[in-house]
């Protein structure tokens, strides 16, 4: 797993030319580095960066991000794939989660449960400090999660969590919004973890899709929720 991204790199998460990429890095708070006389990003602020821009897109750009992404990490675009991930226990309706400190808890837990990591305080510790740079809530009510530095754990195999607890917490949206849905994306590998990024942004901008899950009672219910808002994303050709 590389710890530096290259402009070109970037180009291709996002599906767009090197121009524009170069754009958009020089518009960003991104600080460069030299490696080996070529011009490098680490590869986390790159992603944290892409999670904090991905809301902004158009939905045609961020359709070729997801698209893009995908093609990346050896994935079918126009597959099911949020659908899959989430498909087996992935889909949690904690009892009880009022705070932040709380649900991050309750996350790291059930990711060592399923068999992601092997410590929960591991994960609950990077969690924390990821959302001390920038909360991952967005105004839309969801929060999209991950580690601030993916390579301090020992990831055993990727990881999808869709939790919806009882009632809204506060997560830390800029705004004060409260958050509603929560997930949790562990991907090393920095082309799905996009592609996740992306697909997920490409879900929440729907407000129907996000109001049938808040009422959703079972793993079966909120699953079947997600299945047909991923079979509108992937056949609406960027009109998400």
């Amino acid at each position: 797993m590389s710890v530096f991204l290259s402009e070109t790199d970037i180009a291709r998460f996002l599906g767009q030319s090197l121009p524009d990429t170069r754009k958009a890095i020089k518009n960003s708070k991104l600080k460069s580095l030299t490696r080996q006389g070529l011009k490098v990003y680490t590869r986390d602020d790159v992603l944290n960066w892409l999670a904090e821009n991905f809301t902004s897109l158009t939905s045609e750009r961020l359709m070729k991000a997801d698209h893009s992404s995908a093609d990346g990490g050896g994935l079918d675009p126009f597959s099911c794939g949020i659908t899959n991930l989430l498909s087996e226990s992935e889909i949690c309706f904690p009892e009880k989660a009022s705070t932040r400190s709380s649900i991050l808890r309750y996350i790291s837990s059930k990711a060592v449960e399923i068999g992601s990591v092997y410590d929960d305080s591991e994960l609950r510790e990077q969690l924390e400090q990821r959302e001390m740079v920038v909360s991952t809530a967005l105004k839309c009510g969801a929060a999209l999660i991950h580690p601030l530095d993916i390579r301090q754990l020992y990831v055993e195999k990727e990881l999808l969590l869709l939790i919806i607890p009882p009632h809204p917490l506060p997560f830390g949206e800029s705004r004060g919004r409260l958050t509603s849905l929560f997930f949790l994306l562990l991907f090393p590998d920095p082309h799905r973890h996009v592609h996740i990024l992306a697909r997920l942004n490409r879900f929440l901008r729907s407000n129907e899709f996000i109001e049938e899950l808040l009422c959703a009672k079972t793993h079966e219910e909120a699953l079947n929720i997600v299945y047909h808002r991923e079979l509108k994303v992937i056949s609406l050709h960027g009109k998400s």
